[in-house]
């Protein structure tokens, strides 16, 4: 979802903190050019202690008018001395190229969890060679392996749907990384860059520009307007929703660290079976159905759905066993939460995608998929519920 947000007018930006080896003589840049050689080796010996690069080649650039994204991309060629670790030397770089895509916050996240958290976990990962951000510009820095050598698949949800098998297995790869922080005190060290689903930074963006940005979305999509009819509820009513549905569960349930956008079109696959995720800027600390409920509805076809998904939620409980968790809920309560989690994925997930960063067919096939799922889930009777328990 993050590629998803726009902008709202008057969103409010605060401050972070810097994150790598920022030179306070030398910004960061805002465009391709300004990616140095050294620049570039500043990056990677930081991250890769004994490498360093000797020349850089600006394969090719492209800003945000150019792409589906949150940020610019830059493709390079790195040259390395000798005694340089085996690391790619096809880079795409995640930056700021002229414009910020969205608030700073959210690069910051992005670039923290590739610093501090990736390399802690046992799940596939795309291989990053650096990362900074920095605070006074806003701006990131992110060097990553460019898998386009590999003949990578990037879903995006009709191009076909992913299978049951392969939705088990990206939930093994959340199991791990929940369980590793499941209710652990580690997420309190993490505040002062990672939010929750109900404060920080990254909440406060998306709580400026939710409701206004669906209704102004309404008034421009017959679909749009006809869909959120059919929920019965209005925006300000759907904003309500998630915001006491992230309430409640944070009462009833462990906190972990989610992933925050766990979508099919945010995971990569290889010819070779592995797959894994990318895209972490809405990484936060909430509850685990907030990951799970997202990969499960918009990985599948809604039929593939109905047919497996209590499975895989009962599948997704016993990896989290499997990796430590002694106090995840029983599959009825965990269907509950399930459900009741289905109103982000609807209401910030898709109906906040505007059009210009995807064709309609796949916002409105993600549409349905979440909005039957949601029928099919009871979530609106379980996220009322959840209002009045909070009020009483």
């Amino acid at each position: 979802m993050s590629e998803n947000i726009i902008m709202g007018d008057g969103s409010k930006r605060s401050a972070g903190r810097d994150r790598g080896p920022v030179d306070p003589a030398h910004t960061l840049p805002n465009s391709a050019e300004g990616l140095t050689v050294e620049l570039i080796n500043r990056l990677v010996s930081e991250r890769h202690p004994g490498t360093t690069v000797t020349a850089v080649e600006l394969v090719e650039a492209k800003g945000l008018a150019q792409q589906v994204s949150t940020a610019g991309r830059a493709r390079l060629r790195l040259t390395y001395g000798p005694g340089s670790a085996d690391l790619p030397r096809d880079v795409i770089v995640k930056m700021v190229i002229g414009d910020a895509g969205v608030d700073g916050a959210l690069y910051e996240t992005e670039v923290q969890v590739y610093r501090d958290v990736l390399p802690g976990l046992d799940i596939p990962q795309i291989t990053c060679l650096g990362a900074a951000y920095e605070d006074k510009t806003e701006r990131l820095i992110l060097l990553l392996e460019d898998l386009t050598a590999k003949e990578p698949f990037f879903p995006l949800s009709i191009y076909p749907p992913l299978k049951p098998d392969r939705v088990a297995g990206q939930l093994s790869h959340l199991a791990k990384l929940h369980a590793r922080y499941w209710n652990s005190p580690e997420l309190d060290t993490m505040s002062d860059w990672l939010g929750t689903l109900l404060k920080g930074r990254q909440f406060d963006f998306l709580n400026a520009i939710c409701v206004p940005a669906i209704t102004q979305m309404m008034t421009e999509s017959t679909y749009r307007a006809d869909l959120v009819a059919r929920t019965g509820w209005s925006p300000q009513q759907l904003w309500d929703g998630v915001m006491a549905t992230h309430a409640y569960h944070a009462k009833v349930q462990p906190r972990t660290l989610v992933h925050g956008d766990t979508g099919a079109h945010n995971t990569f696959h290889l010819p070779d079976g592995s797959f894994g995720f990318y895209d972490w800027q809405l990484s936060a600390s909430g509850c685990w159905a907030h990951d799970v409920h997202y990969n499960i509805i918009e990985s599948l076809s809604i039929a593939d759905r109905r047919a497996n998904e209590r499975a895989l939620v009962q599948h997704y409980l016993d990896e989290l066993a499997k990796n430590g968790v002694t106090d995840a809920p029983g599959i009825d309560l965990a269907m509950e939460i399930y459900g009741r989690a289905i109103i982000w994925g609807f209401t910030v997930g898709w109906l906040l995608c505007p059009e210009r960063n995807y064709d309609m067919k796949i916002i409105i096939t993600n549409l349905e998929r979440l909005y039957s799922a949601m029928g099919d889930n009871n979530t609106l009777a379980l996220v009322e519920q959840a209002q009045r328990e909070l009020a009483s």
